[in-house]
């Protein structure tokens, strides 16, 4: 796609093309579904952006629309390409060249895999599984990833003009006090929380249940998703609050860099209180692949406030949209090269040697990521159990029956793994069932 890429020599657009890649590879090295999905939604968008050189936030967003609209952008010139291949007189015979040797491979193939072991063996290494559930699944998903990568070297080829969507051209600035007061109240409110986050750390377990009737853990937790919305939200606020405002004298641009910085400030102060308090509930209920994803996410937020805080001090943020799609493609690859899944199997194995509780039917629910983890740290007892328990998308499935096509590393390392394990049918249903402490 690269390759015929208008833009191919520039430096976003190789920039792009390179973090795509990276992102492309996830699904052949990790097993979890949810690193698997956001990888490579990430590497689209990525892509999208870099192949049309987008700037602007609206930009970003319609380059993504783009993609599936070029299949209609590009419905005229199939219509041409088939025209001119029509013409073309050794077309037709290699086409039945390839059919008539596919015919003649599969006939006397399957006769002689079927004839004699040794070369079934060979074979049944070679061939995909040609069932007839595998067909139908193969046959859409060849159709599915070919149209996504027409549609994309069409979109390389001939990128729109992304940069011609903005919005309207602000009629007039709003005076100071129009923007400022509800600004200001945002920023008097981060700040009352911030007191009572400190009344909170200061006066003990004591201060809380007199005053909320809540242990620290449940006040740890009750908050979280709270505090994540409200920093999105705040997000919202600066960049609408930077469209509006006026900045023609400098008593504007000085009551904008102290609004906005201050309001930014206490959103980073907010993103710091989030995850101490993610990080004491993990520590005292455990940890899941769902909270280390929300702490991700919450880390990535916390960046976005500093690119926009950034932007406020200059006042010049025409950089900030691509700075923040560069910042979620750098989180989304450190999310799957820490290999979610192992990390926190690594990290609940860690309390339970500590003495603290080890919920085995959890981390026998992971992705095959965490097979090795399991196997090399727990007990061997217990490390049989979680391995050989089987469901249909953790650990149970361990690639045993991948086919080159569909080989996975994660799936691939899991395999070695299980191998190894000692069926054990006596003693494991309490081990799934019970809470384990060391």
């Amino acid at each position: 796609m690269w390759v015929v890429a208008r833009h191919r020599r520039d430096p976003w657009t190789v920039a792009g093309g390179v973090a795509a890649a990276l992102l492309a590879l996830v699904p052949t090295l990790r097993d979890a579904g949810g690193v698997v999905v956001l990888s490579v939604l990430a590497g689209v968008a990525v892509a999208a952006a870099a192949l049309t050189r987008a700037h602007g936030f609206l930009a970003i967003v319609t380059s993504w629309a783009a993609w599936p609209l070029s299949a209609l952008r590009g419905l005229p010139l199939l219509g041409r390409t088939l025209t001119a291949t029509s013409r073309v007189g050794m077309l037709w015979p290699v086409v039945r060249t390839v059919a008539v040797s596919a015919l003649v491979l599969v006939v006397f193939g399957g006769l002689f895999a079927t004839g004699d072991a040794v070369f079934g063996s060979w074979a049944a290494a070679l061939v995909p599984d040609l069932g007839w559930d595998s067909i139908v699944v193969r046959g859409f998903t060849f159709v599915l990833l070919s149209g996504v990568a027409l549609t994309g070297a069409y979109l390389a080829l001939n990128p729109p003009q992304v940069d011609a969507v903005v919005l309207p051209e602000r009629r007039r600035a709003r005076p100071v006090w129009e923007w400022a007061v509800p600004v200001g109240l945002v920023l008097a409110l981060f700040v009352g929380f911030l007191v009572a986050q400190a009344a909170a750390l200061f006066g003990g377990d004591a201060y809380l249940r007199r005053t909320t009737g809540l242990t620290h853990a449940e006040y740890v937790h009750q908050g979280f998703g709270q505090l994540t919305v409200a920093t999105a939200l705040t997000v919202l606020v600066i960049t609408t609050t930077l469209r509006v405002a006026a900045r023609e004298s400098a008593r504007d641009r000085l009551v904008l860099r102290a609004l906005l910085g201050g309001l930014g400030l206490a959103t980073l102060a907010v993103v710091a209180s989030a995850l101490s308090r993610m990080s004491l509930y993990q520590d005292a209920f455990g940890y899941t692949v769902l909270r280390v994803f929300v702490d991700g996410f919450e880390l990535w937020l916390g960046t976005v406030v500093v690119l926009l805080l950034v932007g406020v001090l200059r006042l010049s943020w025409r950089w900030v949209p691509r700075a923040v799609l560069v910042a979620g493609a750098v989180f989304t690859l450190g999310f799957a090269a820490m290999n979610p899944d192992a990390w926190v199997a690594d990290r609940n194995i860690d309390r339970y040697e500590a003495g603290r509780t080890l919920d085995a039917l959890y981390l026998s629910d992971l992705s095959a990521d965490a097979a090795p983890v399991i196997a090399e740290r727990l007990p061997r007892a217990v490390a049989d159990c979680v391995l050989q328990r089987p469901y249909s998308s953790g650990t149970g499935s361990t690639g045993t029956d991948d086919d080159w096509l569909g080989w996975n590393l994660g799936r691939s390392r899991a395999a070695d793994v299980v191998r190894t394990v000692t069926p054990q049918p006596a003693g494991c249903d309490a081990v799934m069932t019970d809470t384990l402490r060391r």
